[in-house]
């Protein structure tokens, strides 16, 4: 855009959405026009348009020095070289730092006429539309007000045309693709379509200029109902030790007798325990595509699905999951996981050692199995060697089984659990035995996985968390104990990537999700490190060419085994970052990374089986593949994704690009490096699965949109630490994506302590969250403003003529009633004093 003799101000193509601004800053007053392009059927009397400037005078925006370095014919005057670069994304406050532009928001109220009648765009105008593996979409589709970015694999080092087609082949929505350029990770050189302006429910596909269409996609009020129970039902089809029933199951062909039932009676391998009795190992989840078990990897599985449990305890509630143990009384989930852990409390040895590391088969099972053939290798089935990790591991399942079941007041059982925690934590503490192949095994990987785990520190940290927030819970007298331990930690409060091996975040995940009595600076501490973990979540998704969101580069530019596995437990950090900020960004961020696992990755293929047009169909499972033989599958599996971190099987492709070294379809026998399913891969996919069908669903569908300013942004946990529920807010305008607005004067107090202020409770309070309440900028994040409360009532919002305030019950709706800003902002009333 430009005035009278300033050059024109090119397009930036890197940044088509941005119109450039010529002159300067300083001087006279400058006009300019704009030109603007309405979607279709927007009109009407009274439409409100609003744009933002975003300046440029305490931080450079991300593409403005290359912008302005690139074109030496723009006088040096149109811009501040020299700045720090602005770090994305910015509070729509406008307030300003080395890091955050300011921002101008301008509204008007115009009158938009109808146009002519819209004939759609002919079939034959419309590009070409044949499928191409090239042009890559969730292949489910997206909530209406999510962002929504394609990725088109082309060589043009130009940008390319691209369109939304409906499913009659007409035009709705047209661009050019962002040229992302060569993406390391898959070898690929990609384009970026973002087409998130589409929000009207129907089926489209994106069909790029001269290459093709993709897979059809639906833009819906919910993507993924029965992902939830699908997810969870992979439990009960891996249990071990009782008959698997037609009845509960979602796809009843699976249905069988039980496999292993004698594993009430596991004998030690040769080498150790030889004094100890035989190990009661019944009631378990088969691990993964064998049948053996692991106590590690079981312990992150069991802790995945409870902590769900435990941050949201409508998750998954008795009934919902119809498992023999449905209407008992107690949440499905807290059932499911108390079943499948039955055998951790078993791998405490008779003799008063270590835990058993793990146990399974002294051979590996045949793929294809009858469940006699199965269980006749019973008498060559033992319980391995042991370690401190597997001890640790059982302290922590039976920790949070023993606090969730006291919750519910079912004792007895719970006195069982805690008392085999308390035993585990006083085997493990202070020993740092690493599990070890070569003893007390029939070798490295023969029979089953070694799980080996070289790390204890993280260890003993995630069980003290446990078992502190179980002591403390109960009044246990232990409570200091586990605390100092826990304390103590040079992990304590820390969050970073977690797996079987690496449990950290774990335990300080829990700490975050349970009630505690830990000081304000330890809980803002935590809060911090969740939200800066987060942060680098989000900016692996920016910065890669595929929404992955994994950090290519951070990993040693491999792919680890079970890569799926580690995007999906990002994602769950990214939930937490809401439930500590509000910002409905990071629930985007988690939409954006199902976006990859459901087809937008450079397999071109939904990780999960049954969803999608080219989802996976068959995994490295030896039940499913013996009755499906590949062709029908369980859905709602999540198969391991790309690796070549260590490539050890027949079937991932060696040599090839990270984001490539997967296996081909019908492989599942021999791919278990890349294609298999695992009880720790399945349940952080139901995890977000459930979180996103009822978090993330009610605030980008529920409110079309603009959950941002109501009541659903804020975290609905229990937790002492988090924010609760608050009343509606009844604007009669609806507010813009994630608006904050800015006061246009100083909010009246009557004393007390400055802090972040929820509009939503009429500024009464502050905020239950110590991470909102630490500076005006956390303030910010958390849509709250930063004030002495409470705020005293100087008058009243009115959408009526005449009267007073007198007959107005301010708590009725407090988001309009405190403030004149408010009110006469996105409530759109009239301000009348006291």
């Amino acid at each position: 855009v430009y005035e009278g003799n300033h050059p024109a101000m090119p397009k930036d193509p890197n940044y088509p959405y941005r119109g450039m601004y010529a002159g300067g800053q300083g001087g006279s007053i400058k006009w300019f026009e704009f030109e603007y392009e309405l979607p279709q059927g927007i009109y009407g009397d009274h439409v409100m348009l609003q744009w933002k400037y975003i300046t440029a005078n305490s931080c450079s925006p991300p593409g403005y020095s290359e912008y302005f370095s690139n074109k030496p014919f723009l006088p040096s005057s149109y811009w501040t070289p020299g700045l720090s670069e602005c770090i994305p994304p910015y509070p729509n406050s406008g307030q300003r730092s080395s890091v955050w532009p300011e921002i101008f928001f301008n509204c008007a109220e115009v009158k938009i006429l109808p146009s002519a009648p819209v004939v759609p765009t002919p079939h034959g105008r419309s590009y070409p539309a044949n499928k191409s593996e090239f042009v890559r979409v969730n292949q489910v589709g997206y909530l209406r007000f999510a962002t929504k970015v394609g990725v088109i694999v082309d060589s043009s080092t130009s940008p390319i045309g691209w369109q939304i087609q409906n499913h009659s082949g007409s035009v709705v929505l047209s661009g050019v693709t962002t040229v992302y350029g060569d993406d390391a990770a898959s070898g690929d050189h990609v384009h970026k379509a973002d087409f998130t302006a589409l929000n009207e429910l129907g089926a489209y596909r994106l069909v790029a200029e001269g290459i093709g269409s993709s897979f059809e996609f639906n833009i819906a009020t919910s993507l993924y109902p029965d992902l939830p129970h699908e997810a969870m039902n992979y439990f009960y089809f891996h249990r071990m030790g009782e008959d698997i029933l037609a009845e509960h199951l979602i796809d009843g062909r699976y249905a069988r007798t039980a496999l292993h039932p004698g594993d009430s009676s596991v004998p030690p391998y040769n080498g150790w325990c030889e004094s100890c009795a035989n190990f009661d190992l019944k009631g378990s989840w088969a691990d993964a595509g064998d049948f053996g078990i692991y106590t590690v990897n079981h312990a992150i599985s069991a802790w995945t699905l409870l902590n769900l449990n435990e941050m949201f305890p409508e998750a998954f509630q008795d009934g919902s999951l119809n498992i023999p143990e449905s209407g008992n009384g107690f949440a499905d989930v807290l059932d499911e996981v108390d079943y499948g852990s039955r055998f951790v409390r078993g791998m405490l040895p008779s003799d008063g050692g270590l835990a058993s590391h793990k146990a399974h088969n002294h051979a590996w099972s045949a793929f294809s199995i009858t469940i006699e053939g199965e269980n006749a290798a019973q008498n060559s089935r033992s319980a391995m060697g042991p370690s401190t990790p597997a001890t640790y591991a059982v302290a922590r399942v039976n920790g949070q089984l023993a606090r969730m079941w006291y919750a519910q007041g079912h004792d007895s059982h719970a006195d069982v659990l805690w008392s085999a925690a308390v035993d585990a934590w006083n085997r493990a503490y202070g020993t740092n035995q690493v599990y070890s192949a070569s003893v007390a095994s029939p070798g490295s990987a023969v029979g089953g996985g070694d799980y080996s785990d070289g790390q204890i520190g993280d260890d003993l940290y995630a069980a003290a968390c446990e078992m502190y927030l179980t002591a403390l819970a109960i009044g246990d007298s232990g409570m200091q104990t586990y605390k100092d331990a826990m304390r103590g930690s040079i992990f304590f409060t820390k969050i970073d990537q977690w797996d079987w091996a690496t449990v950290t975040g774990a335990g300080t995940l829990s700490l975050f999700a349970v009630a505690n009595d830990l000081t304000s600076e330890d809980k803002i501490a935590i809060e911090t490190n969740i939200v800066s973990f987060a942060n680098s979540i989000k900016d692996s998704i920016d910065s890669e060419g595929y929404p992955s969101n994994l950090d290519f580069q951070e990993f040693g530019g491999k792919y680890p085994w079970g890569s799926n596995s580690f995007i999906m437990n990002r994602a769950i950090a990214l939930a937490y970052a809401y439930e500590v900020t509000g910002d409905v960004m990071y629930q985007d961020y988690i939409l954006r990374t199902l976006d990859y696992v459901m087809g937008v990755n450079a397999m071109h293929i939904s990780y999960v089986t049954g969803y999608g047009d080219k989802s996976e169909t068959d995994t490295h499972d030896r039940w499913a593949w013996t009755v499906g033989q590949g062709s029908f599958w369980p859905r709602g599996w999540l198969s391991g994704g790309p690796n070549n971190e260590l490539i050890n099987d027949y079937a991932t492709p060696p040599g090839v690009t990270a984001a490539k070294s997967y296996a081909g379809p019908g492989t599942a026998p021999h791919a278990w490096g890349s294609k298999e399913n695992t009880v720790n891969w399945n349940a952080p996919l139901a995890w977000v699965a459930w979180y996103v069908e009822n978090k993330i669903v009610p605030n980008f569908e529920g409110c079309d949109g603009n959950c941002a300013s109501k009541p659903t942004l804020k975290p609905t946990t229990k937790s002492t630490t988090k924010q609760s529920t608050k009343p509606t807010l009844n604007p009669t305008t609806k507010p813009t994506f994630k608006p904050t607005t800015k006061p246009t004067s100083k909010p009246v107090s009557t004393g007390g302590s400055p802090c972040c202020a929820d509009r939503n409770a009429g500024y009464q309070a502050c905020m239950r969250s110590d991470w909102c309440n630490m500076s005006s900028t956390n303030c910010g994040n958390c849509n709250g403003y930063y004030i002495t409360v409470p705020l005293e009532i100087t008058g009243c919002c009115k959408w009526w003529s005449g009267g007073d305030c007198s007959n107005v019950v301010h708590s009725s709706n407090p988001g309009c009633h405190y403030r004149k800003s408010d009110c006469e902002g996105s409530c759109g009333g009239t301000w009348s004093p006291l």
